[in-house]
């Protein structure tokens, strides 16, 4: 079946092989949507590229209010598992798949509705403004499909399962690619093309899990007597996913804010940002991965009432990913001339990027140890620690060091001090809401308070 058991056995080992196919994914994820925009950029052209790149931002911030919801399943789920809740854990799956289908529905209506005067918001520039609009219209007509997709994979992770998720994206990826090059570069259908194979290789991925799950023959087969909203499902997912989302979306306009100072430095400085975060983006996404994979053990462990594995598990999941995302800074700092020459061969644009890379790359094990800690407290039934974190760290203060500190000295390096400022003291409060919780949650298994 291709699962790892999370609850038992060597901790570090179940945790490496259930968090490899999670890093193969994100990063198989980043690579398939450069391949679009390249596709693009070598068989129609720049304007078609920067339609498609108008929509990034939009797309972004509409996922961030409904992603949480399919990682908030995924840890109701997983402790249904680890409590050996067979019943339960099916009735959650068959919840999870309809509020993943009405998510998407939501967000197609949405963008169906206004994806126009979404655009003309975000000064999406008007000589690609019918472009990025047919764009988004046909990525969103698929979207009750990408979230059906993004719910079933959550749910074979939350049963250990990280390998068949990836067998699947990996088909889809190679899919979409040929697609992108026979709707683009045969049909000459641009950036309708590019969007035709994305819906194309999410049906077929979707397609791949649904049949994984019916299936399954145990915890989380799908039957259709279960696919339907139960109320203490949904109040369960919903709990968890609003200030998972609510964290999300602070993080996103707290960037945003970032963003926005680098751009009044000037082209080459947002040049520069965008380089670097090319690079770096793959050591977070590692670093999120392994973290994510931890969190799934901690649910897994915390339904069945290990804690004293549950405190391996995070010890594990930190230093694993401390030690991995340190080692890949420290590569791409080593690296930085090659890895930045790929991009540009401006000296001011290569001097510009080095100091963002070498502050963000070198102190990136900061931030995704603060996501080991966020996965730990939201797996430990403590969700509105996420929304804290996300409204003080993610948005006050990355915006007040924008918006107060960062003029006093208005370096692209010191800007970005506030990223592992920001996640060091979001970190802390996560440890520090860890620590109470588990005391709490141990003592009330045994019967000693209340929880």
């Amino acid at each position: 079946m291709n699962k790892s058991s999370l609850t038992e056995g060597s901790v570090f080992g179940a945790l490496f092989r259930f968090s490899l196919p999670m890093i193969v994914i994100n990063i198989l994820q980043m690579l398939f949507h450069m391949a679009d925009t390249a596709t693009l950029g070598v068989m129609a052209g720049d304007m078609e590229v920067a339609a498609v790149g108008a929509c990034g931002s939009l797309v972004s911030l509409l996922l961030c209010l409904v992603t949480g919801y399919s990682g908030a399943a995924n840890v109701v789920i997983s402790r249904r598992i680890g409590a050996g809740d067979r019943d339960g854990a099916r009735r959650a799956c068959g919840v999870a798949l309809v509020m993943g289908l009405l998510s998407g529905l939501i967000l197609m209506v949405i963008v169906l509705a206004g994806s126009r005067q979404f655009l003309i918001l975000m000064n999406c520039q008007p000589e690609v403004l019918d472009m990025a609009d047919l764009y988004l219209k046909i990525y969103f007509l698929g979207m009750p499909i990408t979230m059906l997709y993004n719910f079933a994979t959550s749910i074979l992770r939350a049963s250990g399962d990280s390998v068949r998720p990836m067998i699947y994206m990996i088909v889809s990826g190679v899919t979409n690619v040929g697609l992108n090059v026979l709707f683009v570069g045969v049909f000459d259908m641009t950036v309708s093309g590019v969007a035709c194979a994305t819906v194309i290789s999410n049906v077929i991925a979707l397609t791949l899990a649904l049949i994984a799950l019916a299936k399954d023959k145990d915890f989380c087969k799908i039957e259709l007597r279960n696919l339907r909203l139960r109320r203490a499902e949904v109040l369960e997912i919903v709990r968890i996913g609003v200030p998972s989302c609510i964290a999300g979306i602070s993080f996103y306009f707290g960037e945003v804010v970032v963003v926005s100072a680098v751009n009044s430095l000037g082209t080459n400085a947002m040049t520069a940002n965008a380089v670097s975060a090319q690079i770096d983006r793959i050591n977070y996404t590692v670093g999120a991965s392994i973290a994510s994979a931890g969190g799934v053990m901690i649910s897994q462990n915390f339904g069945a009432k290990r804690f004293d594995r549950i405190r391996r598990v995070l010890t594990t999941t930190a230093l694993y990913c401390i030690g991995v995302t340190m080692l890949i800074g420290v590569v791409a700092v080593l690296l930085s001339d090659v890895l930045i020459g790929f991009y540009t061969d401006s000296a001011e644009i290569v001097e510009l990027t080095k100091g963002r890379l070498v502050l963000v790359c070198l102190t990136n094990f900061i931030t995704c140890t603060m996501e080991v800690f966020s996965h730990s407290v939201s797996a430990l039934k403590r969700p509105n620690t996420l929304l804290v974190v996300g409204l003080t760290c993610g948005f006050a203060v990355r915006s007040g060091w924008a918006w107060f500190i960062w003029p006093l000295c208005p370096t692209l390096p010191f800007l970005f001090i506030c990223f592992p400022l920001s996640t060091l003291i979001g970190g802390i409060i996560h440890f520090t809401v860890y620590r109470g919780a588990i005391r709490k949650e141990e003592l009330a298994a045994t019967g000693t308070v209340a929880a």
